[in-house]
């Protein structure tokens, strides 16, 4: 009866092995990994402005819809305050 059962393990083993093997290859090619398909003349210092210019995008965009949600909030009280 172990034997049976251990056949058993070993072919579920073996079949999620071969699924696990199709859904995730595995590679060993460092050329076609993202690091390495990178530019050469980027360098730290450009990824870092990229990274700041992108931050103060989004700050100001912020900003500008907390003013948007501020001025709804005023004209909202401003009519309550008129009923």
């Amino acid at each position: 009866m172990r034997k049976v059962i251990f056949r058993i393990r070993e072919l579920v083993w073996w079949f999620v092995a071969e699924l696990e093997d199709i859904l995730y290859p595995y590679t060993d090619d460092y050329d076609n990994h993202a690091y390495a398909l990178r530019s050469p003349e980027i360098d730290d210092i450009s990824e870092l402005r990229d990274q700041l210019q992108a931050a103060f995008e989004k700050i100001e965009r912020l900003q500008s819809e907390m003013i948007h949600v501020q001025n709804t909030q005023r004209r909202q009280v401003n009519v309550s305050k008129s009923k």
